[in-house]
């Protein structure tokens, strides 16, 4: 027993850098992103009263890496849930003024300031993300509006046109918008003074474009025996009627495009031109499904599902393109990001081929200028695509995994040739910066090996070997992981050892 428990205890040189705290029971639960106040705080986890809740507190270091006392700040806390930081990858959930959201072990949630120690519990009315407004929903036609300082606005919603199917309320940016019962579209932007946009109004969204939302409305005629359809900024009177319905539509990124969805069960769409408007009919003959525009570019792709998927490109001024056999795929590019089918230049796409094996797919990715080129798997055979970053020169670090998300590899792919160099396996990206990654690795037990390494060369560092729990680089610049950032990591063998706690070492 002497000599196995001697085994798991570790070995040769201690892990690097500086021990800030020396303790097995403490857990790193997050960094804080920076105030300016040149502090590095450090969110701490210990066990509380109960085996089901935990305390959270705080540390700071200084320049030098002097520890600050730690400061209790909330007791109780779900020690899963917590800090909610999925994936143990920055910045979690910190909004813009620098709070996060803490999740109690009672359900309820509550908003803290890890600098000043304030805790504003959130309303049972409803929860936000830290910083924003947010909608309470009561019933079909009444709620509360939630302002970021917790003050509250009691919100009467019209009811749609029979047939129309929509929420009446919505949020661009910091502006709430809904329909009151009298059919009038009001906003209500941050300083609460509510301003009327729109009259007799059915139906409303926005459609997003590269300069910024478009309004498409939908108007009862005078009679009310019809409706019109338009889009633009109503308040400016930059309207533009459709010949089509605005509810089926979505818009180019240059916003000059709109694109008729209405018929795509029969493999019919329209692209109605803003500023002259020319309508353009275009036809597949089999029914199809919008997917995604290309970005900076007036191509709206779509898939076909007839006895095999189809990717089809569709444009206003040529006919239209198929790729059979594949189907558009979204790569998640940033866990806080929603998955796109391009990369941000549109340079290429994501396609999507079925597989028998585990019902996994591979990811394959290509030239979006031709679509029906070659392409390059971007996973191996059997596997998932869990995260992935875009890096310099035209390259995607992804990481896959066949069975288990935390025992991933990762592998750096270039998107150019399709050539992929394995940089981490068995394990997670934690951080990713212009010129360096850094992850845990060969994971067992949810430890790993702690390791930062280059994108340009094979060599990596091992900063801590085999009992690395959790790791954050220290947010700061566009760089988030330059030579010299600090990054914090609590390391913890099978036994106890004179290692465990928390340390703090520089990426080399």
């Amino acid at each position: 027993m002497v000599t196995a428990t001697a085994a798991c205890l570790p070995r040769g040189e201690s892990p690097a850098g500086t021990q800030l705290l020396t303790d097995r029971s403490v857990s790193l639960a997050a960094v804080v992103p920076p105030n300016g106040d040149g502090l590095l705080r450090i969110l701490l986890m210990r066990p509380g009263a109960t085996t089901d809740v935990a305390n959270l507190s705080v540390v700071s270091l200084d320049a030098d890496n002097r520890l600050s006392p730690e400061v209790p700040l909330i007791s109780d806390i779900d020690p899963v849930s917590s800090v909610n930081c999925p994936g143990g990858v920055a910045p979690c959930g910190f909004g813009d003024d620098g709070r996060v959201q803490i999740f109690e072990k009672n359900g309820q949630s509550a908003r803290l300031d890890p600098v000043t120690g304030q805790i504003e519990p959130l309303s049972p009315l409803g929860q936000r993300p830290a910083g924003k407004r947010a909608y309470s929903y009561d019933t079909p036609t009444r709620g509360t509006l939630i302002d970021a300082d917790g003050h509250t606005t009691p919100i009467m919603l019209g009811t749609p046109a029979p047939g129309v199917n929509f929420a009446p309320y919505t949020f661009v940016g910091d502006d709430f918008y809904y329909l009151d019962p009298q059919n009038n579209l009001i906003d209500i932007p941050p300083t609460d003074v509510p301003e009327q946009v729109a009259t007799g109004v059915t139906y409303f969204g926005f459609l997003p474009t590269d300069a910024g939302p478009v309004l498409g409305l939908i108007r009862a005629t005078s009679d009310g025996t019809a409706a019109r359809s338009s889009v633009g900024d109503p308040r400016s009177g930059m309207e533009t009627v459709l010949p089509f319905d605005v509810s089926h539509a979505v818009i180019s990124p240059d916003g000059r495009w709109v694109l008729d969805t209405g018929s795509n069960a029969n493999g019919h769409f329209t692209f109605f031109d803003r500023s002259s408007g020319a309508t353009q009919p275009i036809d597949i003959g089999q029914p199809a499904q919008f997917d995604q525009w290309r970005p900076g570019t007036v191509e709206a792709w779509v898939t076909s599902f007839d006895t095999q998927p189809t990717v089809w490109v569709l444009r206003p001024d040529a006919p239209a393109v198929s790729v059979p056999g594949v189907g558009l795929s979204s790569v998640s590019a940033n866990i806080y990001v929603m998955p796109q089918a391009f990369t941000p230049d549109g340079a290429y796409w994501f396609a999507q081929t079925p597989t028998a094996a585990d019902n996994t797919n591979i990811i394959q990715v290509g030239s979006a200028d031709d679509p029906a080129g070659p392409r390059y798997d971007l996973n191996p055979p059997a596997t998932f695509v869990y995260h992935g970053w875009y890096v310099p020169d035209h390259r995607f670090l992804a990481t896959s995994y066949a069975k288990d998300s935390s025992r991933g590899d990762a592998n750096l792919v270039d998107l150019r040739t399709g050539a992929t160099r394995l940089v981490g396996e068995r394990g997670v990206v934690a951080a990713v910066g212009q010129t360096r990654f850094m992850g845990m690795f060969h994971v067992s037990e949810s430890r790993g090996d702690l390791v930062a390494g280059g994108f340009d060369t094979a060599d990596s560092s091992v900063l801590a070997r085999e009992f690395t729990v959790r790791a954050f680089a220290e947010p700061q610049g566009d760089d988030l992981l330059a030579p010299g950032t600090r990054i914090v990591y609590q390391f913890q063998a099978r036994a106890a050892s004179p290692y465990d706690g928390v340390w703090v070492v520089n990426c080399p």
